[in-house]
């Protein structure tokens, strides 16, 4: 199953809807999360990319496709090297990687499949970054409908979705939104993990940042 890494992205100031975001609320500080497609999540990978990680992507993928053109591991491959572009600000290169790692996963493992919802969200982050927001949306929302439908409602990974929507949210000025999406992914992770997991703290920090942005004193600890 692929698994989750933090990289923030940083779509432009204001979407397509006109719908304009506060100065100072970048996704940098908001941890807009990227997931990792590498089975094994290897920090490397999340931490930073040297000069020689786009040819070994490239590498894995050629020797993915000998195996055959619908296997798992070349939808890991596709969707890394997905990812590796998006960090780059190279949408344009990204999206079709991430599309035809949607199109092996659903062929490989079903339509239902929880990977299949990481793809999603992915093509969804990349579509906000370009401020298409309406696909962006729906494509979110589309993907955490699957990671509930295929994990349950309370698993770690759909607490993980909810902030990455709160997040868009958040950067529309949509704050009672993200408010509310934040505080649902809270409390999922609350009864998920423990009290010091990075995942409740990266929302609990997103949480404090909402309040403050949107001027509102409130308890992040409730």
């Amino acid at each position: 199953m692929l698994t989750h890494t933090s990289k923030p992205v940083e779509p432009s100031p204001q979407g397509d809807s006109g719908v304009g975001r506060k100065p100072g609320w970048g996704c940098d500080e908001i941890y807009m999360h990227w997931e990792n497609a590498e089975a094994g999540g290897k920090p490397g990978f999340e931490e930073g990319l040297d000069d020689g990680s786009e040819n070994l992507v490239h590498a894995e993928i050629e020797q993915a496709e000998q195996i055959g053109s619908l296997n798992p591991r070349l939808v890991g491959s596709l969707n890394k090297l997905g990812i590796l572009y998006a960090k780059q600000h190279k949408y344009a290169q990204a999206e079709p990687l991430f599309q035809r790692a949607l199109g092996v996963c659903v062929a490989v493992l079903g339509s239902d499949h929880p990977d299949v919802a990481v793809i999603l969200k992915n093509i969804g982050i990349l579509k906000a970054s370009q401020r298409q927001y309406v696909e962006a949306d729906f494509l979110l929302k589309q993907s955490l409908l699957l990671t509930e439908r295929a994990l349950g409602h309370e698993h770690p990974f759909v607490a993980v979705t909810i902030r990455t929507i709160a997040v868009f949210q958040a950067i529309q000025g949509r704050y009672q939104e993200a408010e509310r999406f934040i505080r649902r992914s809270l409390e999922i992770s609350e009864k998920t993990l423990g009290p010091k997991h990075p995942d409740l703290t990266a929302s609990r920090k997103m949480l404090a940042k909402v309040l403050d942005t949107a001027h509102r004193g409130v308890d992040v600890h409730r």
